[in-house]
């Protein structure tokens, strides 16, 4: 029923006010070559808690290989001077699918051999408002109320996922004042993230801050300062957690009061561009571990970028940053996560892995940049119709267990533990290669390359019997993309 509501909508509006159609749409192959990164065709990814092991899948393949497909359709609806109505309108999760998700021979099942050759769609994907606001222009400010979404700095913790191949974008429900004073932006905001069970304050949980931002063109600057707060009352149970529990069941933890302070600059100084973003997250997350005390939140992390151009073709860039882990303490929680859209390599924190083995549990694009230190520097050429970019990351985590009986922390199943074998802090070096052909203005066709030197921190599996050993990753990717 979606779809046909949806688009009686569209056909309703369109009688009344214009319509601006934008969005993207992208489809992509790609290949992970020993996606587990270890030298075992063996399953032994329960050995022990906090292993890091993936499961292996049906068959034991030591390869993924997958192709999906990523829409977006952004309707700008113009009603008068002073009201717009702008969406988004996507399907499946992550803005896509993949080939072969919503594939059947015919509605009565257990009919493959009879219509092997015969396929259609079984409508399961359909089609999402992933975001509906209005924007309301006045004199003094613009308003914009509904499902929107929002974009702060590098895009570490709040990402609109405006590029081409995002597959995620942060929204909220809620209400923003932006307004302008000379070259200040003033953007406070308050919004309802989740009702839980009833529709009382019992269940809600909300956000609200505010953003201000120096942008002066003229001096090629620009100072952000974010401050925002999020809480939830003790009867939500929809947000949970496997953070403490021994059977990895989720759990809710009660009222929370978390605060996010973030602070970003960017600076053109002739050929050179300077950028940086520093998140802390700080507060209390409630009784996390359910024993009866509240957890401390303190999580931050720190990223900066540099880029020197030569010339119209030539361009060098520097990227480093740090994101904290936690130790596995039960007073306290470290760990920050960002946001899945930001990434800086072709396989290190790009994929989910457990969805190869497991895709109706797991999306393989949830997947965020934790528990790291991280340098990357890369080298780029680019011309009317190509685009060249090659780049070498070096990266170790924050924090890894440390055997002694120790407590410590798996970031990937976000499970506590405890530790009988020590860890080791390597995650590898990473060299990757992109290509992308611009096939006019509006369409590009590229391929992407990553070959991983696995680090020994995800042959880790907490057992002093049963070891792994790490075993390089390579990737080969093609895609094409359109935007308009």
């Amino acid at each position: 029923m979606a779809a046909p509501l949806i688009f009686s909508f569209i056909a309703c509006a369109a009688h009344a006010v214009p319509i601006d159609w934008r969005g993207a749409f992208g489809v992509d192959t790609t290949l992970i070559n020993t996606f587990r990164k270890i030298d075992s065709n063996n399953d032994n990814s329960a050995v022990g808690a906090g292993t890091q092991e993936v499961p292996t899948p049906y068959g034991g393949h030591a390869k993924a290989s997958f192709q999906s497909y990523l829409f977006r359709l952004n309707p700008i609806m113009v009603v008068n001077d002073s009201a717009t109505i702008k969406g988004e309108i996507t399907t499946g999760y992550g803005r896509g699918g993949f080939f072969g998700d919503s594939s059947t021979e015919s509605k009565q099942g257990n009919m493959g051999n009879a219509l092997y050759f015969y396929n259609t769609s079984n409508g399961s994907s359909n089609l999402v408002l992933s975001k509906l606001y209005a924007e309301l222009y006045s004199d003094t400010a613009t308003y914009v109320v509904g499902r929107q979404t929002t974009h702060f700095g590098l895009g570490l913790v709040y990402n609109s996922g405006e590029n081409l191949w995002d597959r995620q974008s942060y929204t909220r429900d809620g209400m923003t004042m932006k307004v302008k004073i000379g070259n200040f932006h003033v953007a406070p905001y308050y919004a309802v993230l989740n009702n839980g069970t009833t529709l009382t304050r019992a269940t809600k949980a909300t956000e609200y801050g505010a953003s201000l931002t120096y942008d002066n063109p003229e001096r090629d600057l620009t100072i952000g300062l974010l401050y925002a707060k999020r809480e939830h009352d003790w009867a939500n149970t929809t947000i949970k957690s496997t953070t403490a529990t021994a059977t990895g069941v989720a759990a809710p933890w009660g009222k929370t009061d978390i605060k996010v302070t973030d602070i970003y600059l960017k600076k053109v100084l002739g050929r050179f561009t300077l950028g940086a973003e520093f998140p802390m997250f700080s507060g209390e997350m409630g009784d996390l571990n359910r024993d009866g005390s509240k957890t401390k939140y303190n999580a931050k992390a720190l990223v900066g970028q540099g880029s020197y151009k030569f010339n119209d073709t030539w361009k060098a860039g520097i990227e480093a940053g740090t994101v904290s882990g936690d130790a596995g303490g039960t007073g306290s929680f470290k760990a920050m996560y960002l946001n899945p859209n930001f990434q800086f390599a072709n396989i290190l924190f790009r994929y989910n892995l457990f969805a190869i083995s497991s895709p109706s549990t797991y999306n393989v694009w949830d997947s965020y940049v934790t528990n790291t230190r991280f340098i990357k520097g890369q080298l780029s050429y680019v011309n009317d119709k190509w685009d060249w970019n090659w780049a070498v990351i070096y990266a170790v985590a924050n924090e890894v267990a440390r055997g002694g009986n120790g407590t410590a922390f798996n970031h990937t199943t976000n499970r506590r533990f405890t530790s009988t074998t020590a860890q080791s802090d390597k995650l590898g070096t990473e060299f990757d290669c992109n290509l992308t052909f611009h096939w006019n203005n509006d369409v590009e066709v590229g391929g992407n390359f990553g070959y991983l030197a696995t680090g020994d921190y995800w042959a880790y599996t907490n057992s002093a019997t049963t070891k792994n050993t790490t075993k390089d990753t390579w990737l080969i990717q093609a895609k094409t993309g359109i935007s308009f």
